[in-house]
């Protein structure tokens, strides 16, 4: 008599979702610990705490709360995503933007993405997986068509800062860039600057070619344009490149962004020259670095956090009530800070 051969059975295995007990005990402290790293309520030790968050993330513990919004179909959760958190304008437009989302009940995930596009199109892949109830978009660089597709018809979403291309029909809440250059242009006519060197942005950013337009009409005078990139190193690049070429040959620069500037003033002040005597310089966002430079630097002032708050609170009413936000603009005045960087012409 054969017998047949033994076969195991596979039995499947359900495991039981982790519990801030298990996550406690992993840790080596209390439930209450656990509790107040999660909820941010009370202060705790910062060793004990990243240690918490690591088995969190570990055993994948999920707060009940959490757990029934996605149940219910909403986790109360909305996703951020901002190009540089080191550049003081975006984290006044993040600060914005997470007191609006705190003030109506809802958690926001923040995503760093350093003005890179591979980086940014990762973030919008982990975000397009998780479930959020809607995003505050606030673009670095011009979306490729993958970051496109990972964001139209996804979640309710509201443009901050910067309107893109494909994405018309969304909420958007801005400054008024082009009035900034506007101001930009008169302020320095006025001084009686006639030949300027203006550092823009990237061109494809609406932004940037708004603050150049508004400029150079306002402006009406000669104007060589290089553009940068929004980052400090690239204005000083740019203006050591014209100065080691044989001269900067303008009376002043204005550039698209403050920290660009700041890399202006660092070029000029290497190669002898006094700012706002030998050469005026001009920024565009009023970071609070701005006041403190040396020359402090006259700057556009734009409302970095209320335009995150605007953002994210007309958002929000709509995502509250499982409804798409319409298209609709919003556009924030902007005004020009006139400090000790700009005078008229020596010659």
């Amino acid at each position: 008599m054969t017998r047949e051969p033994y076969r195991a059975e596979r039995q499947s295995v359900v495991r039981k979702p982790a519990s801030i007990k298990d996550v406690a005990a992993v840790a080596g402290v209390s439930p209450t610990t656990v509790s107040h790293v999660l909820s941010g309520n009370r202060p705790v030790n910062e060793q004990t705490a990243a240690r918490v968050r690591s088995v969190v993330n570990r055993l994948g513990y999920v707060p009940a709360s959490l757990a029934r919004s996605l149940q219910a179909g909403s986790t109360s959760v909305i996703g951020l995503l901002i190009p540089d958190i080191s550049n003081t304008f975006f984290a006044e437009l993040a600060k914005g933007a997470e007191d609006a989302a705190h003030d109506l009940g809802y958690g926001l995930i923040l995503c760093n993405t350093e003005f890179d596009t591979d980086r940014e199109d990762r973030y919008l892949g982990m975000i397009r997986s998780r479930f959020i109830d809607g995003m505050v978009y606030a673009s670095g660089s011009p979306p490729s068509r993958r970051r496109l597709e990972a964001l139209m018809g996804k979640f309710p979403i509201a443009l901050a800062d910067e309107e893109v291309e494909g994405l018309e029909g969304a909420l958007i809440a801005t400054a008024d860039h082009e009035s900034g250059g506007r101001l930009v242009g008169e302020h320095l006519r006025e001084l009686g600057h006639r030949r300027v060197l203006m550092l823009t942005g990237p061109r494809a950013l609406k932004s940037s070619a708004a603050r150049a337009a508004g400029f150079v009409r306002a402006f009406r005078g000669e104007v060589v344009e290089r553009v940068g990139d929004f980052k400090e190193a690239s204005g000083h690049r740019l203006v050591a490149g014209l100065l080691g070429e044989g001269g900067l040959d303008c009376t002043a620069v204005f550039a698209a962004n403050d920290l660009m500037a700041f890399g202006a003033l660092t070029a000029l002040r290497e190669a002898g020259l006094s700012v706002p005597r030998d050469v005026s310089v001009v920024g565009f966002d009023d970071i609070r670095a701005a006041s403190l430079s040396h020359p402090p630097l006259t700057t556009v002032h734009q409302p970095a956090y209320d335009v995150g708050r605007t953002a994210t609170a007309q958002l929000l009413q709509y995502v509250c009530r499982g409804e798409v936000p319409p298209a609709s603009r919003h556009t924030l005045p902007v005004e020009l800070k006139v400090r000790g960087s700009t005078a008229p012409p020596a010659r």
